[in-house]
């Protein structure tokens, strides 16, 4: 998987670095038990404190998306379904209250989501972000 950061774009670098994981699992690019690489390599490559990194793969450790082996490295975990559809339930309740504010039907939804799966496959197809 390929990592990178857009330091100007308002978002933390750790954040984007969270979020970065979070989508190569749900996109299939990272599985359990790939490595991730060192604090020290991706601060390096991505030319940020390696606090930063380090910060993100604490974050990640502690909502159980990957796992710290001491002299080992950090490698993501095995699929926690139950904990991470109870955390999309949630957050499809607040996209359904927000589309409805914005008065927009569950079909506009349906169809914008359609969209943007479409999008997010055809990017990561040609090796782009989502």
């Amino acid at each position: 998987m390929e990592f990178y950061v857009n330091p100007y774009d308002g978002v933390p670098v750790y954040l984007q670095i969270i979020q970065l994981v979070r989508n190569g699992v749900a996109l299939g690019t990272l599985h359990s038990g790939d490595q991730l690489p060192t604090v020290r390599e991706l601060a390096v490559k991505l030319a940020v404190n390696p606090n930063t990194v380090a910060k993100a793969y604490r974050d990640l450790e502690r909502e159980g998306m990957v796992e710290t082996v001491s002299g080992k490295g950090t490698f993501v975990r095995e699929s926690r379904i139950g904990v991470e559809t109870e955390r999309l339930e949630h957050m499809i309740d607040m996209v359904v209250i927000e589309a409805h504010n914005a008065g927009l039907t569950i079909d506009d939804l349906v169809g914008r989501l359609e969209r943007r799966k479409l999008r997010s496959t055809k990017e990561h197809d040609r090796g782009g972000s989502s």
